[in-house]
């Protein structure tokens, strides 16, 4: 006991139990602030350092005086070294002389020595996109297909094959989700982002939301005043179709000495079909239900983004976000369905035409105060999320009769949260603590109109409506330990409690729902060399549903097939353990097991002539695999990464409605080569693949999948110019395939879309081309809940 209240007086104490200390600031050659500098000062065995901030300050606090050797050291290397005597409180200036030294000749050879590709951290994996040639000159999408564990889109992001993936950009959370977040990845440029951190365990002071993890985008340092521009025009042409997807878009960067601005507009006209089937055999023969479905889809959006900086003093930094995004995408289904039971026979046709106007407004504020050299600071932050959906949907059921009817869903929902985050820096130990608030409110109307004669007649029966209210705290506090050269460790609890009520009037249905949990992580790293690293970790998560999965109400695609949601929905859960090893920056392996509980899917249920969707708790999982990710890079022209994942995955159901399916083997597989074809490597010839092996979770078991790519991609005009060229599903193989399993029944699906595509992109830029304008974002991870449509 008094040992643990020697510790913490220590601390507090310690500004005055440490009364000398060295500081000044650290210069490059070119007198400008060298930033991320290490300042190490060692007497006998005992060793004090700081990391340089983005003004070259450092401070350090020392025991006592005497005599030291101080040294610096700059990406790995060390630079300087000299000796100096400490009496007291003395001010130390130091500017780097020479580069560091980076090259060794031996017998003839020079041999260059540069930051690592791949670094294991703590907490996470570091991919550093400045050191890949193949990462230049792209995109921040193209950069992430290129990066360890995660694979891009046009759709989605993935870590591990995981979705529901949050996106940062220097350690805030973007606020957007689904299309409007890969639209804003693509106005980012790679040669902009210093690297990209991949966090499959996030630490306490991020949200305990989600199983998939965290990607942090970390931009270039912004050391440069002026402007710049750039111009963005892209397109896809179909195989085999009349229509093209188009985008187009336009940035600016403003960097002032306290004033930094970013903008960007962009125009969008996707447009894409998909053909599926979803056959469900009973277990007689002569029992089906089978559907056939063509949907084509027209997706046209426009929106904007708008950040704002301002350095007060090298103390006080301020600033604010807001984007603004509209969409009324056009929807099209026809189905066709056979349906065979105990009553007779039925062919049914149905169709559809969705049309639907999004408005969404979101606003972001925060202040950052810096207490002093060491990294200690006070952030603080408000968001206000706004969406606004309106739909105009028409069906159409024939059987040996028509029926005709008209939906008016409307959904306005508001998210809104504040939050404190302190950071307190020591010597060798960080600390982080924090508390959050937030507030999520969704009221959703859905009219439903028979159609007869012409005339709109309200039926009140299939008419609802539908409010959700949602309070969520959280706090939470976490310590970064350096133990000595080779061991770091990390711990932190958060605890998050929720309140939630959803009340459907028209069915008279309410739920309360309250719950408070904990959700603690540690970490434990060991780099016993500069060739090795090892790390092992965990953390407790939790997966909440989307709104839509919570509405209770019917929605009617025909008069005999509807999905609901579940009002007494319940959030999953998930433990998760990892053991990382990291070999010459380019071999990363990582051993991982996870437990998931009470995990929600949706689930289909024939009744008669009638069959409906639901999403319910049914399941737990256990699953234990391996990711290994490799760059090779020894040849002047080529470079290579590839991944692997595989995994073991055993589900087990709880309830009679769904038959959990068989225990087995699943995995992954992305290579990405890019061949240079000049030898200013401005020419880059592309070709890849990746694949699915065939898996099983929950309830569904997944057939394997494929798709080969290939492309070119130029950099002109001192790459101001850049020009992408893909050929995407070279085979047209890429499809997804299934099988449900069910106590009387099994369900195999199919859907296939346009995903043979040529795909042209230019982008121009303007102006100074080291200007990075606004960059921070504003943690705000309750915005992606908003999503899912009402899937799962």
């Amino acid at each position: 006991m008094y040992r643990k209240i020697f510790i913490f007086a220590s601390l507090v104490f310690s500004p005055f139990i440490f009364a000398q200390s060295i500081e000044g600031t650290v210069t490059d050659q070119e007198n400008k602030p060298a930033a991320e500098v290490e300042v190490l000062v060692t007497r006998d065995q005992e060793k004090f350092s700081a990391i340089t901030d983005e003004k070259g300050v450092f401070k350090i606090n020392l025991k006592k005086n005497g005599n030291y050797i101080l040294e610096t050291i700059k990406d790995g290397i060390k630079t300087e070294s000299e000796k100096i005597s400490v009496t007291g409180n003395i001010k130390k200036d130091i500017r780097l002389k020479e580069a560091p030294p980076t090259e060794k000749k031996i017998e003839g050879v020079t041999v260059t020595v540069k930051k690592k590709l791949f670094e294991r951290k703590v907490d996470r994996l570091v991919f550093n996109v400045e050191n890949s040639v193949a990462s230049q000159g792209i995109d921040v999408i193209e950069a992430l297909a290129k990066t360890p564990m995660v694979r891009t889109t046009d759709e989605a992001i993935t870590i591990a094959g995981k979705s529901n993936v949050a996106i940062m950009v220097n350690d805030r959370l973007l606020n957007l989700s689904g299309q409007e977040l890969i639209n804003y990845l693509k106005t980012l440029r790679s040669d902009d982002v210093a690297k990209i951190e991949v966090i499959t365990t996030p630490p306490a002071k991020y949200e305990a939301e989600g199983k998939s993890g965290l990607i942090n985008i970390i931009l270039k340092k912004n050391t440069n005043l002026g402007w710049n521009g750039s111009l963005q025009t892209s397109g896809s042409y179909y195989y085999g179709r009349p229509t093209v997807s188009t985008r187009s878009g336009a940035s600016f960067n403003y960097q002032g000495n306290k004033l930094s601005l970013t903008a960007n507009l962009s125009a969008g006209d996707n447009y894409w079909e998909n053909k599926s089937y979803n056959y469900l055999t009973g277990t007689t023969n002569s029992d089906y239900w089978n559907t056939d479905t063509k949907n084509s889809n027209n997706y046209k959006y426009k929106g904007g983004n708008l950040k704002g900086e301002y350095k007060i003093n090298d103390k006080n930094l301020v600033g604010f976000n807001y984007n603004y995004s509209f969409s009324n995408p056009l929807e099209l289904a026809e189905s066709y369905t056979s349906i065979s039971n105990e009553t007779g026979k039925l062919t049914l046709f149905s169709d559809n035409k969705n049309k639907n106007h999004r408005n969404v407004h979101n606003a972001n504020a925060f202040y950052d105060i810096k207490f002093d050299t060491m990294g200690s600071k006070l952030s603080l932050s408000a968001n206000l999320l706004i969406n606004n959906a309106n739909a105009r949907n028409f069906y159409n059921t024939v059987t040996d009769q028509t029926i005709s009817t008209f939906t008016n869903p409307i959904s306005k929902y508001k998210i809104y949260s504040g939050q404190a985050d302190l950071e307190k820096n020591f010597a060798k130990i960080k600390t982080e603590s924090g508390v959050k608030y937030t507030s999520i409110r969704n009221n959703s109307d859905f009219n439903f109109f028979n159609i007869e004669n012409g005339q709109f007649i309200i039926n009140k029966d299939r008419t609802n409506t539908f409010n959700y209210n949602e309070q969520n705290y959280a706090a939470y506090v976490s310590t970064n330990f350096k133990i000595n050269d080779q061991w770091d460790a990390k711990a932190g609890l958060r605890y998050e409690y929720t309140s939630l009520e959803g009340v459907s009037i028209n069915d008279n249905l309410s739920a309360k729902i309250k719950y408070g949990k904990f959700f603690p992580t540690a970490y434990l790293s060991y780099k016993p060399n500069e060739n090795n690293a090892f790390s092992i970790n965990y953390s407790r998560r939790i997966t909440r549903p989307y709104f839509g999965n919570l509405n209770p109400f019917k929605y009617y695609t025909s008069e005999f097939e509807y999905r609901t949601g579940n009002p007494y929905l319940l959030p999953s859960f998930s433990d998760n353990f990892e053991f990382g090893y990291v070999l010459k920056s380019n071999l990363n392996v990582t051993l991982y097991y996870n437990y998931n509980k009470d995990n929600w899917d949706r689930i289909q249920v024939v009744q008669d002539n009638l069959k409906y969707s639901i999403v319910k708790n049914f399941y737990n999982q256990d699953q234990a695999g391996i990711n290994i990710s490799y760059n090779y890079n020894k040849l002047k022209w080529l470079e290579s990464n590839v991944f692997i994942n595989g995994f073991y995955a055993k589900s087990k159901s709880y309830l009679p409605e769904a038959v959990a399916a068989p225990a087995g083997f699943g995995g992954n597989l992305n290579i990405d080569n890019n061949f240079f074809l000049n030898k200013d490597k401005t020419v880059t010839f592309m070709l890849g693949v990746w694949g699915n092996l065939p898996n099983k979770d929950g309830n569904t078991d997944y057939y394997g999948n494929a798709s080969v790519y290939t492309g070119l991609k130029l950099n002109v005009m001192e790459k101001k110019l850049m020009i992408n060229l893909y050929l995407n599903d070279v085979f047209n193989t890429n499809r997804d395939r299934g099988i449900e399993y069910y106590p009387n029944y099994n369900v195999e699906y199919s859907s296939k879309g346009i995903t043979r595509n040529v795909y042209l992109s230019l982008t121009y830029k303007f102006g100074n081309n080291d200007v990075k304008g606004a960059t921070k974002q504003v943690k705000f991870e309750e915005s992606s809940r908003a999503g899912g449509n009402g899937g799962n």
